[in-house]
């Protein structure tokens, strides 16, 4: 009998719902069973008329209220307002063609985002791979015959707001495959590094909507890092606010700088500032996987990548303010763990320098770095490909 194949369905929207399936996918293939990986498409691919219209607005106004300020507070009540176990009019409407493109459709179908699960509850293999930490009240939403879910706290609060527990699969966290293969040793020369005098090396990531609140962190800390001699490595989508904010501070205050662009096969160890830009999620997971033995902490909102200062051993400076409902309860389950400080205001960017450049503060680093290390299971994607590949390879 041949193996069923897995429709994997994309919002395409951000990087943090994307991610997870592209894991999936890419534990997948180095498995050997790209069979299973039967298509790959998005909502905008499938969507007609007014529903592909509704969809891009929901891009349009997660790229505005993603940038923080008032349309930023809109888009934060919106969000911890959703409900889609009662949709209404504009989710009805998003959901129109995806349901009449999937109706009677005979493969099972993975999805990442809420919204996609309540679309698609009546298909009768359906999976939803919740790879965060956090799960609030929107992400909880009934419909798919497994959930996957990165912890057994993550597993609790999904069954707290009514999820049966044998539809529960907790996996471990969702890491990206080409990190998880060099992190020991990756660890081991973090804290050798941790453990002596040389600079350290900062990884440096804003979010896919790149809000100006956090570019404008990111690019404090990286021009102070500068100054003290530290190393930066900072990864900015190709013609996008970071990379061009980053260029004009650096430019205006005669920084030397080194920039990566697509065509580079290698990247010097330069000292200083070594700007690494990209243009697609694929681009970028290689250059990371590629550049990760040097990290030594890393800069970043508390979205997806916060699975590393937990599974990783790599500090983290969560970058503020947190946007939308998942950042602020990741940032509190990373705070009571104590593998990642915070850099929300101002006023708290000399403690974040003490914190990376004072040779008596890499105590804490220290610390924070064996907090986040063997915790946790960090094979959440090889946990889930093998799931699948058990459940569809007759």
């Amino acid at each position: 009998m041949q193996p069923r194949r897995i429709q994997f369905l994309y919002t395409n929207i951000g990087r943090g719902h994307p991610f997870y399936l592209d894991g999936i996918i890419e534990a997948l293939i180095r498995k050997g069973q790209v069979r299973l990986v039967r298509n790959e498409t998005d909502v905008f691919a499938v969507s007609r008329g007014l529903s592909a219209v509704a969809w891009k607005l929901v891009r349009k106004m997660y790229s505005l209220g993603s940038g923080g300020g008032m349309a930023g507070r809109f888009y934060n009540r919106l969000r911890r307002g959703s409900d889609y176990n009662k949709p209404g009019f504009v989710q009805n409407l998003l959901s129109r063609s995806i349901v009449r493109t999937f109706e009677n459709y005979p493969w099972p179908i993975i999805v990442a985002h809420p919204i996609l699960v309540a679309a698609l509850k009546n298909h009768p293999d359906l999976i939803y791979q919740h790879g965060e930490l956090a799960a609030p009240r929107e992400s909880v939403v009934f419909g798919a015959d497994i959930v996957f879910v990165p912890t057994a706290d993550t597993a609790e609060q999904f069954r707290l707001h009514g999820v049966p527990s044998d539809l529960l699969k907790v996996t471990g966290l969702c890491i990206e495959p080409a990190l998880v293969r060099q992190a020991e040793d990756a660890f081991t020369a973090r804290l050798d590094r941790l453990n002596g005098d040389e600079p350290l090396t900062g990884a440096f990531f804003s979010s896919g909507a790149e809000p100006r609140e956090h570019v404008t962190k990111l690019i404090a800390i990286i021009e102070k890092i500068f100054r003290t001699r530290g190393q930066v490595i900072a990864f900015a989508y190709r013609g996008g606010r970071f990379e061009s904010g980053l260029r004009q501070r650096l430019d205006q205050g005669g920084l030397k700088y080194k920039i990566i662009y697509e065509h580079d096969l290698m990247i010097p160890r330069e000292e200083g500032i070594i700007l690494v830009t990209y243009s697609s999620r694929r681009e970028l997971n290689h250059r990371t996987a590629q550049l990760f033995p040097r990290f030594d902490y890393f800069v970043a909102p508390s979205h997806e990548r916060t699975n590393w200062a937990l599974g990783l051993g790599l500090p983290m400076i969560a970058a503020g303010p947190p946007i939308g409902s998942f950042a602020p309860l990741n940032y509190s389950i990373l705070k009571e763990k104590e593998v990642a400080v915070p850099f929300n205001d101002p006023g708290e960017l000399s403690a974040v320098m003490e914190l990376v450049s004072t040779r008596r503060e890499r105590e804490q680093l220290i610390t924070m770095a064996a907090n986040g290390w063997k915790h946790y299971s960090i094979d959440g994607f090889d946990y889930i490909a093998d799931f699948l590949c058990e459940r569809y390879i007759d």
